[in-house]
């Protein structure tokens, strides 16, 4: 048989509701909206630039740390291969991340999402597990 519970619940106070009131000449939301000096902001700029290139660079003390970027050429039967489906350039651009992937860097600046690893020899393959 369980024993009294010595302890007596409390009960639950009710909130109280805030009022809230608007008017047509309230311009406090527009001047809000003009203030754009955060855009300004070093910490907002390096999160910006985070965003656009996850994969690429570090944060530490507003600084991004350089990327090395390395150019291959193509092995001849990928070339080849190019040459008959598409008149392609014959060399890639990878960026090696922070992460320790390198990554292929496409002619519009982009990067490709797949991840590649750097052979002894210099070539690169798609990671996997």
């Amino acid at each position: 048989m369980a024993g009294i519970w010595p302890f007596k619940k409390k009960a639950a106070e009710a909130e109280k509701q805030k009022i809230v009131t608007y008017s047509k000449d309230d311009h406090h939301a527009e001047e809000i909206m003009a203030d754009r000096s955060h855009i300004e902001d070093s910490q907002y700029q390096a999160a910006l630039d985070l965003l656009t290139n996850p994969h690429l660079g570090e944060v530490s003390s507003d600084d991004v740390t350089k990327s090395e970027v390395v150019a291959t050429k193509q092995n001849e039967e990928t070339v080849d291969l190019l040459d008959t489906v598409s008149a392609g350039a014959t060399e890639d651009n990878y960026e090696q991340s922070s992460d320790g992937y390198w990554y292929l860097k496409k002619d519009d600046g982009s990067f490709d999402p797949t991840a590649y690893v750097k052979a002894d020899d210099g070539s690169f393959s798609p990671y996997s597990e």
